[in-house]
C-alpha cells in the first residue's frame, strides 16, 4: 500500500542489491563480438561530463511539476502529481482511488493514508529523495555513485548511501541532452523494485508553499473546529 514510502525510507541490502538488478532487463546483456561498436561507445562515454550536466540541471531547478506514474514491485500502477520547490520540498499528490500522499518539507518526508487517518515521518536526509532536493547537488559527493553509462536513450546513474545508513541501491535516469531527471527506480527491503517514470514536465512556475506543508490529522481536525 505504501510502496514508495518504503522505497524511499527503508531501503535494505539484499544479496543481489546491486546497480544491475534495478537496471531494465537488458542493461546487463553480454556484449558479443559482434556488438564492438557498441562497446566503443560505451568506452568513450565522459562519466565525469555526464554528472556534471546532471548535477547542473538538478541546481537549475527551482520549482517543477509533472505527472507521475509508479510501478509497484506487484506490477500495480498509480499516477498522480509531482511537485518540486528546491531545496527541500516535494509533493506527491496520488489520483484517486489511492488515499496516498507523500510530502518534504524540507526536513522530513510524510505519507499521509487519508483512509486510516494516519501520518508517518521519516528524516528527509534518511531517504534518497535528499540526494536531488538538496542545496548545492552533487550525486558524486552526496552519495556513493556505484555507475554511470548511457544506454537506450537514457543516462543512467546508480547510487548508494555514502555513509551505509540505507543499504540498496537507486538508479536515477536522466535524458542525455537535457540532463532532465526522467524516471527512477529503488529497491526495497526483500530487493524488489519500484519504479516511478515522469512526463508532462513543466518548470519555473509559482508553486503554493502549502503544498509542501502536511499537518497531523489531529492538528488539522482542530484547526477546522477553531
Amino acid at each position: 500500500m505504501i510502496e514508495l514510502f518504503f522505497s524511499f525510507a527503508l531501503m535494505a541490502q539484499t544479496g543481489a542489491d546491486t546497480a544491475a538488478d534495478i537496471a531494465p532487463a537488458d542493461a546487463t546483456a553480454e556484449i558479443s563480438s559482434d556488438s564492438a561498436p557498441a562497446e566503443a561507445d560505451m568506452t568513450a562515454f565522459d562519466t565525469d561530463a555526464a554528472l556534471a550536466g546532471v548535477n547542473g540541471w538538478l541546481n537549475s531547478v527551482e520549482t517543477y511539476r509533472a505527472r507521475f506514474t509508479q510501478i509497484a514491485p506487484d506490477f500495480s500502477a498509480s499516477t498522480g502529481i509531482l511537485s518540486i520547490r528546491r531545496p527541500g520540498r516535494l509533493r506527491f499528490e496520488y489520483d484517486a482511488p489511492s488515499p496516498l500522499l507523500v510530502v518534504a518539507d524540507g526536513t522530513t518526508v510524510a505519507i499521509e493514508d487519508a483512509d486510516l487517518e494516519t501520518v508517518d515521518r521519516v528524516p528527509l536526509r534518511s531517504t534518497p529523495l535528499w540526494w536531488i532536493l538538496k542545496p548545492n547537488v552533487n550525486l558524486a559527493e552526496d552519495a556513493n555513485v556505484t555507475d554511470v553509462w548511457q544506454e537506450d536513450g537514457y543516462i543512467y546513474v546508480a547510487a548508494r548511501d555514502r555513509n551505509e545508513e540505507m543499504d540498496g541501491t537507486a538508479l536515477f535516469a536522466f535524458n542525455p541532452e537535457s540532463y532532465a531527471l526522467e524516471e527512477w527506480f529503488v529497491t526495497d527491503s526483500l530487493g524488489y523494485t519500484t519504479r516511478v517514470s515522469l512526463s508532462d514536465v513543466e518548470t519555473g512556475m509559482r508553486l503554493n508553499p502549502r503544498l509542501f506543508v502536511l499537518d497531523e490529522p489531529e492538528d488539522d481536525r482542530r484547526g477546522r473546529r477553531q
